[in-house]
């Protein structure tokens, strides 16, 4: 429901409530202390966090409980009036989890002061309610990745950062309780120094009423808070030597599609008429030298004439860019941490972690810039102010450089293989500019810093609370780089000189063909280049807090509130110098303020866990807004006079406030014991989150002539995912875990461009609440995480998505162009699809060698403390639509052919060194390891390529197509150095017509010796040779068909492999 009252409300008792932070960053220790010759309770027994001197004493029954313990391995010590004290270690503690640590006593005995006991971690967690993940700093050390995303991607139903089929911009990401989100667009900021990590914690469902703003997933990363008496280093340095990013020839190769028209001997001069037509089809069309040189004479300016010979040099010289990789690839992790100098003992055990990470990635195509950087610096400062007071203080400081991968100024930059080969292939338009140019898109910068606090108080050993302040600001920076210079010739060929092109920005046309933007073979080397432009600003001042309470041994109530102000200063857009009609701004300074108030308890009994809660949000986005009507004539080009400029809309339209929200959304999770070795688990939630901020705020209009051409909605409901789970977990042999879950997601709320157009010039688009998602799956979990000689997991994931959006994508003033589009069936097609299930599945086996094992050999054991650690990859390929030509378009016809599957297999092999009691670890990562070949589906130049590949494929027989009969799926390759043998699928020999390699003209076509044509007729293989038909020789056609020589591949061949075996080469040192 909508409010305008309500905000005074919720501030004055945001003002009034003592709270702290809305997201858990501690669990508790609970349990009972009996005696071990009666059974009997032991009341007022004490129990002892050693770590912290956090404590707490048995009620009369025995039972204890501490609260606000830290995530991490923790001892306790339990001491009572007549027993031997008792101390456990190693106590598993996780992120809003209880550790069960029941204790039994020995009557005293003068010949035993302690007894230590070594803690088991249980295989079942019986206290959660969703499907969650713990992973400490030793499990990822273990596998070969080298971020905390790559870490959170190999769970059940993530990929990347996308949980359960919901984007990034739906997860919440923390560090140390606090949040992590560009509101730029809602992404989070997930760039942590492993080095400093302590713990990551991965929800995928289920979450509780404390956490806000988030639809999907919810990371916490709890990082180091340093030593009280030692200091800590731990540097990791890995490094990939400098190789190419694909496998086969460079884009600039003397075979390369771009080049070998223009270079080779055979057509170079006349053009490539002169190669056979299956050749001709693979490369780019070219008349030859003479012809352009000819063209050149031919006109009236002599600057320009220019013989064959030089024509093909220049042609060189405008192709001069190196594509060899020639620096290396790396990371570099580095963290120290301990006692503040001077001051620790005095100020509470004043602490420090400090962390720095650099990682560098050479392009596979230099662009702009050769490659992306990424750095980021941590500090974390801690005291305990009181035994019953800790202060913690942050501050972040992160950098992202490389060249940005839009043209319209939105966040992003190149960063994989894919995306860069995904922005060059078939529909991309001017693919030589982009990759021999370097300004097709400009450099790009965005520099982010945090600074934060947290004060944790316990009022008792059953009450505390947390207050929490944080600020994240992140600031973008894309220009265009340095301007070309033209002034001066580089080089001179044929009396005529060259300037630098294709290197510099050339916004402009200039006088003289050689000094314009186009290059001697027609290459743009300028104009509409470098269009993005983005100085925006984002701040967000965050608040937040919760109060705990353990009211007796069965019940915790947690309530909270939060406070959030955004300074959201977007200024981007899509600027071309000479072609100024495009030319787009969008701009907007709004500060929002989001509010949250919360409350939950969980109930604990018999092993049954009741997570409740009831969250609400109130959302003001603050301001006024343009008051219009759908076709308002006040949004059409208006014509100016004396070429006045347009007036703006803050002088045509109107302005009212907006108006706020308050939603509702309760929570529910339970999870209760159906053995002593298996729990079921259900939960239910709604939750919302704030869209993109251009579909609230966006004002876009064109710089030429003020046209209005989209425009937001700060009015919009919040897009709401209603979430239910169901999941079962069991244990087996006390060392492995199964968990099975079930999930549905409903999506509703979610914003839709709908394009208005009017009789006249009224022609923008808006956002509205029209777009639905339901997503449904199931997920399998097998795994082992103790065991001295193998560990790993296993997992699979199946979903389902189906999306589409009520009404209609374009509003129509005049009603019979909406009757007309409300009664087409592809309107009605396009409503709705449903994607194709794609499951997926991901594999690791940890191979250990113990620290003991093997012969001791003057203090060393060469055979120990080895480690290789293995992870598989499988995502099923799904299907495509392949219609062949003649029924092209069908709509009946959907996913009739079969697309291969996708796996991989990648090693860390470690081997683990003791050097003067410090930890040295040299290992290897190896992605790729068995250098398997995936057709990538990017290298198509255009349709007509795309279409030769699928026309070439054996697919299964069917009625759907006419391809030569097979077992061929999307994907299936030709080995590059097996020579290509079309087949053509024909009708009859007197229909070979049908094939697309023939000689002649499409009047007058004769059957191409070079090809082998099959007869569907009669399902035989001929070859015209000497004005003959004749039988192919077995033999052959067996090694053509074996080969898959048939294949007719995309023809940007330097794009078809981009993932090949990739080595590093790391050293850790821990001291």
């Amino acid at each position: 429901m909508m409010v305008r009252t309500l905000s005074p409300v919720v501030l004055c008792f945001f003002v009034t409530l003592l709270a702290a932070p809305a997201f858990a960053q501690s669990g508790k220790i609970a349990g009972r202390v009996t005696d071990g010759g009666t059974g009997e309770p032991i009341p007022g027994a004490n129990v002892i966090v050693v770590e912290t001197g956090q404590g707490a004493a048995a009620d009369i029954d025995g039972y204890y409980t501490v609260l606000n313990v830290s995530p991490q391995p923790t001892t306790i010590r339990v001491s009572a009036l007549g027993y031997t004290e008792q101390v456990i270690e190693g106590i598993d503690v996780n992120i809003g989890q209880t550790a069960t640590v029941n204790v039994t006593l020995r009557e005293e005995d003068l010949g035993i002061e302690t007894i230590v006991v070594r803690a088991e971690r249980p295989v079942v967690e019986t206290d959660v309610s969703n499907s969650r993940s713990n992973i400490s700093a030793a499990e990822i050390e273990s596998l070969p990745v080298s971020s905390v995303a790559s870490v959170v991607g190999l769970q059940a139903g993530v990929q990347g950062l996308s949980v359960r089929g919901s984007g990034s911009d739906e997860i919440s990401f923390q560090v140390n309780g606090l949040t992590l989100r560009d509101e730029r667009n809602n992404s989070p900021y997930s760039t942590v120094p492993l080095s400093s990590v302590q713990e990551v914690q991965v929800q995928t469902g289920g979450f509780n009423a404390e956490y806000g703003n988030v639809r999907s997933g919810v990371v916490n990363v709890i990082t180091k808070d340093g030593s009280r008496d030692t200091y800590e280093v731990d540097v990791t340095a890995r490094l990939s030597p400098a190789t190419q990013k694909n496998s086969g020839i460079l884009a600039n190769d003397p075979d390369s599609y771009w080049i070998r028209p223009f270079l080779d001997p055979e057509v170079s001069m006349m053009g490539t008429d002169q190669w056979s037509p299956e050749v001709r089809r693979q490369y780019a069309p070219f008349g030859g030298w003479i012809a352009r040189s000819e063209e050149l004479l031919r006109n009236d300016d002599p600057t320009d004439d220019l013989s064959p010979e030089a024509l093909q040099q220049a042609f060189l010289w405008q192709h001069r860019k190196s594509f060899e990789i020639t620096a290396p690839d790396y990371d570099l992790d580095i963290g120290f941490g301990g006692p503040v100098p001077l001051l620790s003992k005095s100020l509470g055990g004043l602490r420090f972690f400090g962390s720095y990470r650099r990682d560098q990635d050479l392009y596979m195509i230099p662009l702009h810039t050769d490659r992306y950087t990424e750095q980021t610096g941590h500090l974390k400062v801690t005291s305990n102010l009181t035994n019953a007071m800790k202060l913690s203080l942050e501050g972040r400081l992160g950098n992202q450089a490389g060249t940005g991968a839009s043209r319209t100024g939105q966040p992003g930059f190149f960063r994989s293989n894919s995306g860069i080969a995904g922005n060059l292939d078939a529909g991309s338009g001017f693919i030589d500019s982009r990759i021999f140019s370097g300004d097709y898109w400009g450099p790009s910068e965005v520099t982010y810093n945090q600074l934060g606090g947290t004060l944790t108080h316990s009022v008792s050993n059953k009450t505390f609370y947390e207050l929490r302040v944080n600020r994240f600001e992140s600031r973008y920076d894309t220009n265009p780089g340095r301007r070309r210079d033209t002034a001066t010739d580089v080089v001179t060929f044929g009396g005529v000189g060259f300037d630098e092109a294709p290197f510099g920005w050339q916004p402009f046309n200039e006088a003289g063909f050689y000094s314009t933007s186009t290059g001697v073979d027609g290459m743009r080397m300028g104009v509409g280049m470098s269009n993005a432009r983005d100085s925006s600003r984002v701040a967000v001042w965050n608040l937040k807090g919760d109060l705990t309470s353990q009211l007796n041994r069965f019940m915790e109530v947690k309530t909270g509130l939060e406070y959030n102000l955004t300074r959201s200063q977007a200024n981007y857009a899509s600027i071309d110098s000479a072609l100024t009609g495009g030319n787009e701004w969008s701009q907007w300074d709004r500060s929002p303020i989001r509010a949250a108030v919360y409350g939950q308890t969980k109930l604990e009994f018999g092993g049954m866990i009741a997570n409740i809660g009831l969250r609400g949000d109130y959302t003001d986005p603050r301001g006024e807004w343009y008051e219009f009507t759908s076709f308002d004539p006040r949004l059409a080009v208006i014509p100016t006079q004396n070429g006045d400029p347009r007036p703006g809309l803050d002088t045509l339209l109107t302005t009212v406030g907006v108006e706020s929200q308050f939603n509702i959304s309760p929570r529910l999770g339970v999870s209760f014991p159906v053995t002593s070795v298996s729990k079921l688990f259900f939960n239910y939630g709604h939750f919302r989150a704030v869209p993109d901020p251009d579909d609230l705020f966006l004002v876009r209009v064109t710089s030429d002539g003020g046209q209005l051409s989209r425009i937001g909605n700060p009015n919009a409901p919040l897009p709401k995912t209603v979430a239910y789970e169901l999941g079962y977990e069991q244990s087996f042999f006390d060392q492995y875990l199964v968990r099975l879950a079930g999930y549905y997601k409903d999506v509703s709320l979610q914003p839709f461009s709908v394009n208005y157009q009017g009789r006249g010039s009224v022609d923008y688009l808006t956002s509205e609440p029209n777009s639905y998602e339901d997503i449904r799956g199931f997920e399998i979990t097998l795994r082992r995480n103790r065991g001295r000689w193998i560990q790993g997991f296993v997992n699979y994931t199946y979903s389902v998505f189906t999306s589409g959006y009520f009404g209609f994508p374009t509003i129509f003033e005049n009603p019979s162009d909406q009757r007309q589009q409300a009664e087409s069936d592809a309107a009605r097609r396009n409503a709705q699809s449903e994607a194709q299930p794609r499951p997926f599945a991901r594999a690791n086996i940890d191979l250990l060698v113990p620290e003991d094992f093997g012969p001791n050999l003057a203090g060393l054991r060469p055979l120990a403390d080895w480690r290789v650690s293995f992870i598989g990859r499988w995502q099923d390929g799904g299907n495509a639509t392949w219609v062949g030509l003649s029924t092209a378009g069908t709509p009946d016809i959907q996913r009739n052919v079969g697309v291969k599957d996708f796996w991989s297999l990648d090693l860390r092999f470690a081997r683990n060194f003791n050097v003067a009691g410090r930890r040295v670890s040299f290992f290897a990562d190896v992605f790729n390891m068995l250098d398997r070949k995936d057709l990538s589906g990017l290298g198509y130049v255009d349709g007509t390529d795309r279409t030769d590949y699928y026309r070439s494929l054996h697919f299964p027989e069917s009625s759907d197509y006419t391809n030569v009969p097979g077992n061929d799926q999307v994907g299936d390759f030709r080995d590059p150095d097996v020579a290509f043998q079309p087949i053509c699928s024909v009708p009859s020999r007197s229909g070979f017509g049908d094939c697309q390699y023939n000689e002649g003209t499409q009047a007058d076509q004769v059957p191409n010796p070079n090809v082998i044509y099959y007869e569907r007729e009669t399902g035989a293989y001929s070859t015209f040779e000497n004005g003959e038909w004749r039988p192919v020789d077995e033999s052959r056609l067996q090694e053509v068909l074996d080969t898959k020589a048939y294949i007719d591949m995309p023809n940007q061949s330097f794009l078809n492999f981009i993932s090949p075996r990739d080595v590093f080469v790391g050293l850790r040192i821990s001291l």
